[in-house]
């Protein structure tokens, strides 16, 4: 018999196969024709997480409406404000979302760096935008890399 988590890794790899967005809750709902436990769920979560570290994807922070036609909406009051964690490779919501992002290697260092400089860039050329965010800076990430390993390596 497979364990659950080789079970939950290659229910999210096949569901990642046919869909560039994949709700881990819905994914988890689907195979289990049943609403998944707190434990399964955090099992689900740490394949995911293994997902992203693997390169395979990246694993995102997404609203429901942010997620497109892949997003659960779960039936609890206010659910549909809270976010939860897809595994995702569709570029566009990478891109759009660059801050949602909770874990990716470098392959997806590049896709990542492009939106956090258009999301700069809208912030600068919105008056509004700019006003509530003023301290908003996008750092690419292999530089806030080697600046955390620079202060890492002073701080020895």
């Amino acid at each position: 018999m497979t364990s659950m988590t080789a079970t939950f890794h290659q229910a999210l790899q096949t569901a990642l196969a046919s869909r560039e967005a994949v709700s881990i809750r819905r994914t988890l709902i689907e195979m289990l024709e049943r609403e998944p436990s707190k434990s399964e769920i955090g099992a689900a979560s740490r394949v995911a997480r293994r997902i992203a570290e693997s390169g395979d994807a990246v694993l995102i922070s997404l609203l429901p409406d942010q997620a497109g036609a892949d997003a659960y909406v779960p039936t609890a009051r206010g659910s549909e404000r809270r976010a939860s964690n897809y595994l995702t490779v569709d570029e566009k919501i990478i891109k759009d979302l660059p801050c949602r992002v909770e874990l990716a290697t470098e392959k997806w260092d590049a896709v990542i760096d492009e939106g956090m400089r258009s999301t700069q860039q809208m912030i600068e050329s919105n008056p509004l935008l700019s006003r509530f965010l003023p301290g908003w800076k996008a750092e690419p990430r292999a530089e806030e890399r080697a600046r955390l390993m620079a202060e890492a390596a002073g701080a020895s």
